[in-house]
């Protein structure tokens, strides 16, 4: 079938022929939004006729493409073969076995995070503290039933990792009017 004689009837069916709607066809192609005339249109034979010629049309060419790329991929392998390049041979074959789709290749997709993730719960309040303060957390211990072991999270918050109650790693200082700052302890 040739191309349609209206220039807008042959544009809706290109488009129906790439999934659009009827009504998003009919719009495309020029015409006033109208769901009924844009049914109308779409079951009209010629439009219908032209839409599966060009629907055919496309099946073809895929498929070909992907039977000639299969034919070349056995020429090359072939060819290879009688080179003795084995490695080129069995590396066609492999292409052959993906393009027909007997060969499927799987990723491993690892997600790695530099964040630190709390193992338990006095560790997930200490953080809760620290961004958004004490009354947060002991909200959120309520709301999940969870104990609030206060000295265990200020511990946490406050850097004490042994639990003793001495902070190891943090200094305390006093302060003094400027330029009298002093370390303690």
């Amino acid at each position: 079938m040739p191309i349609l004689s209206n220039p807008k009837h042959e544009t809706f069916a290109q488009l129906l022929a790439q999934n659009k709607t009827a009504r998003e066809a009919y719009v495309l192609s020029g015409y006033r939004d109208n769901r009924h005339n844009a049914a109308r249109l779409k079951s009209s034979e010629h439009v219908k006729a032209r839409v599966l010629e060009i629907c055919e049309a496309g099946a073809r060419t895929a498929e070909v493409s992907v039977a000639s790329l299969l034919a070349e991929l056995e020429d090359a392998r072939a060819k290879a073969t009688s080179l003795n390049q084995l490695s080129t041979a069995v590396r066609a074959t492999a292409e052959k076995a993906r393009i027909s789709g007997l060969l499927i290749e799987r990723q491993e997709v690892k997600v790695v995070s530099d964040e630190y993730e709390p193992t338990s719960p006095a560790e997930v309040l200490a953080g809760v503290v620290e961004k958004v303060g004490e009354r947060a957390a002991r909200a959120l211990a309520d709301a999940f039933n969870i104990e609030y072991d206060e000295v265990a999270v200020m511990a946490l918050v406050n850097g004490d990792v042994n639990g003793n109650g001495v902070n190891s790693s943090a200094r305390a200082v006093e302060w003094l009017p400027p330029d009298h700052k002093r370390e303690l302890g």
